[in-house]
Parts: C-alpha cells; structure tokens; sequence
C-alpha cells in the first residue's frame, strides 16, 4: 500500500465516522432541536457504532488485501485483544493521564465537593444519553476508529510512527469542524463564534491526538487511549486563567499544578507508558 492510498483510505473512514451523523432525519440537529436531544443521540449512536464496525472490517481488508498481512493477523493488529494487566492498564493510560491534568483533577476532587461527590456525577450523567456518549460512546468509537483503524493503515502505507503521531490526529481534529454547523444551526447570528469555536475545538482534538495515538503506539493497545479519552472529556479543558470559586489562592494553586503536572507528564511520559506490547 503506498501513501496515497494510505491517504484516501484515512479520509473515507474520517467521512464515513462524520456522514453518518447526518444520514437519518432523527440524527440531524435542527434550529429547535439539539444535539444533545435523547433522540438524536441514540440515533447517532446506533449510526456511529455501526460505521465503526464496519470501519474495522475494512481496515481488516485493507491490510490483508495489501497481501503482507493474513486476514487473522489483520484483525489481530486492531489490538482490541487481549486487554493488558489492570496495573499495567493503570500505569499507561490513568495515572500518566492523570499526571498531566493534576490541577484539574484537583480543582474537582479537593476544591470543589470532593472525590465522593464528583464520583456521583459521573455515576449520574451515566444515566442519561449525553453522558453516555460523551464518557463511554465518543471515546470508545473515536479511538477504535482514529486510532486503531487509521493509524494501523498509516503505518501500513509506509508512514513512520513519528509522522502518524502528528500527522492522523489531523482526521481526528478535522471530524470535529462538523460542530461548526451545529453551533450555527442554534445561534445563526453567531457565525463567528461558530467557526472560533470550531477551530479552538480542532486545535484541541489534533493536539489530544498527538497523545493518543502516541500511547497508541506505545502500548500496542486499543484500551489506554479509549481510558485516557474518558478521563479527559471528565475533567475537561484545563481553565487556564479562568477565576475558579473559593479563596483567590485556589487559582494561584491550580495554575501551580497545571505547570508542575506538565513537566512531571514529560519526565514520566516513557517510563510510565513502557509496555511489552509497544508497537514502536
């Protein structure tokens, strides 16, 4: 397989995770419907799961049909299984990640109600739809489908990993940009607002995918990106130079751990993600 095809290949299942988003009536937002109607979602759920599944059979083809690659091996390099160790599990995809967003973790566990309390809302919002999709569904299909899927046909076409470690996030940033639309179909007089925010959300989700799919490709499994995707859209994006609520020495504290959790991330970074199943 060279590149080129490497390329339309990456591109067809970015199109296919995005089109079928808005292939049904039910799963299109409207200016009087949200995408975060019980509705839409589980219509978009069904869609998604569905365009993943048949995302991986055609990554299975892809690379067997390449003929270097048996149909057993082609699915074999998914790395769906085996699941690894839980510490090994908890080591390469929690604790690293947990590491690098520190202040959040804090600001929610420590400042705010505490760990009792965030631990119930997590529980709670796994009740309804939009949790669903946005701790267990978004993450579980995103990463089968951006990592697992495009990256292994990356490296399949002759792409090295350091260039699919900055170059196929580019697909998963670039599936987000759909949210544009969405933004506007609500604030239609915010075009702006639509199209900063789409591009804040682009930057965001390529730079996340740096990290994915190095731990990715770290690991040699589908699981530490798919917990790390979790644990992130919990915490969300890091306040930087947002007032948090309480005593001013909360902010001066958070922005402390923010700083000193990105420097012990890039120390820890290797060894804490050091598998015997490291595809690189």
């Amino acid at each position: 397989m060279n590149s080129f095809t490497g390329f339309l290949a990456s591109t067809l299942l970015t199109l296919l995770y995005v089109g079928v988003l808005y292939i049904h009536p039910r799963s299109r937002p409207s200016a009087i419907v949200s995408r975060n109607d019980d509705d839409v979602i589980k219509t978009r759920v069904t869609a998604i799961t569905l365009s993943s599944i048949l995302s991986g059979a055609l990554t299975a083809w892809i690379l067997s049909n390449d003929g270097s690659i048996s149909p057993e091996h082609a699915l074999k390099s998914l790395r769906i299984w085996p699941i690894p160790p839980a510490l090994e599990l908890f080591r390469s995809s929690l604790l690293i990640t947990g590491v690098l967003f520190i202040g959040p973790l804090v600001e929610k566990v420590v400042f705010s109600r505490g760990w009792k309390y965030l631990r119930a809302d997590i529980e709670i919002a796994l009740t309804g739809w939009i949790g669903r999709r946005n701790y267990i569904i978004g993450p579980l299909t995103e990463e089968f489908v951006f990592r697992v899927c495009i990256v292994s046909i990356e490296l399949a076409s002759g792409m090295s990993p350091l260039k699919a470690i900055f170059l196929s996030p580019l697909y998963f940033g670039t599936a987000h940009v759909h949210h544009a639309y969405e933004v506007y179909l609500v604030q239609p007089d915010a075009l702006t607002f639509a199209l900063l925010s789409s591009l804040f959300q682009f930057a965001f989700t390529t730079i996340f995918g740096w990290y994915a799919t190095f731990l990715f490709l770290r690991t040699g499994s589908f699981w530490q990106p798919f917990i790390a995707h979790a644990f992130c859209n919990i915490m969300g994006v890091p306040k930087f130079g947002a007032k948090l609520d309480g005593p001013q020495w909360y902010m001066h504290a958070y922005n402390v751990l923010l700083v000193s959790g990105a420097i012990a991330f890039g120390a820890l970074l290797f060894p804490l993600t050091k598998t015997p199943n490291a595809i690189i």
